[in-house]
């Protein structure tokens, strides 16, 4: 409920104006035109032509002022979205470029090593340049769409 009223607060706040626009003219043609009767709902069409198309106006001013204000809303949550996207990306970016660091040092202290499998250091390195390649792919990514399994399946492929 008070996600519909603030959403819609200023169509509500334009029917309450118009609302009070109808009375407050009903008692300007009582008390000031001298009018005998006070009438909320005038006998004269021309009369009540005149305060319905007020009222509407109104009113449509007040939805329109809640359409371009919630647009407005939904945009900047967007681009907050889409911040907090791009500094998630720089973070994975930054960890990652770290571990294959570390997994480069790891690679040269196994090549000290004469007992170790030369095969074994081979399928390192190509995990190595696989993971980088995927995280110049990861630093390159500038929208949503996409899917980085498939990417890193296409990768193993060729």
């Amino acid at each position: 409920m008070a996600h519909f009223i603030k959403s819609r607060m200023f169509t509500i706040a334009t029917l309450a104006i118009a609302l009070v626009f109808w009375f407050f003219d009903a008692m300007i043609h009582h008390y000031v035109y001298g009018e005998p009767e006070f009438e909320v709902i005038p006998s004269d069409v021309n009369e009540l032509w005149m305060r319905t198309t007020i009222v509407i106006l109104i009113a449509l001013f007040g939805v329109f002022a809640d359409y371009f204000t919630n647009k407005i809303m939904f945009k900047e949550k967007q681009l907050e979205v889409a911040y907090v996207y791009s500094a998630m990306l720089q973070a994975n970016q930054h960890i990652l470029s770290n571990i294959i660091n570390q997994m480069e040092l790891f690679k040269l202290e196994a090549k000290k090593s004469r007992d170790f499998d030369r095969d074994v250091i081979e399928l390192y390195d190509n995990t190595i340049r696989e993971a980088t390649d995927l995280v110049d792919t990861l630093a390159k990514v500038r929208h949503l769409s996409g899917d980085m399994g498939a990417m890193a399946e296409n990768k193993r492929k060729d």
